[in-house]
């Protein structure tokens, strides 16, 4: 199960460096780096990534899940995501 989490957390943090990140070239992010605290995902951005993750990854993202905590950070959003796919008993 890990390596569809590292897997999954490769393919957001793809994503937000290459979509979101103003400048691409930069540092990038961490799986733990504060994408609200700091303003990468604006409510624009945060549109693209549902559609990313809606269309690439097959995953839809109810609108009760739309909150800060599941998207604070790559790591919070890929939880939310693995919760998400995993059938509920």
């Amino acid at each position: 199960m890990a390596s569809d989490r590292e897997e999954l957390l490769a393919q957001l943090t793809g994503f937000v460096q290459e979509r979101l990140l103003s400048e691409p070239d930069a540092q990038g992010i961490a799986p733990d780096t504060p994408l609200l605290e700091w303003g990468i995902l604006t409510s624009i951005n945060t549109a693209q990534l549902l559609t990313f993750i809606r269309d690439e990854l097959g995953t839809n993202v109810p609108p009760t899940e739309l909150t800060g905590t599941n998207f604070q950070n790559l790591d919070s959003i890929t939880d939310l995501l693995l919760s998400l796919r995993t059938p509920v008993g």
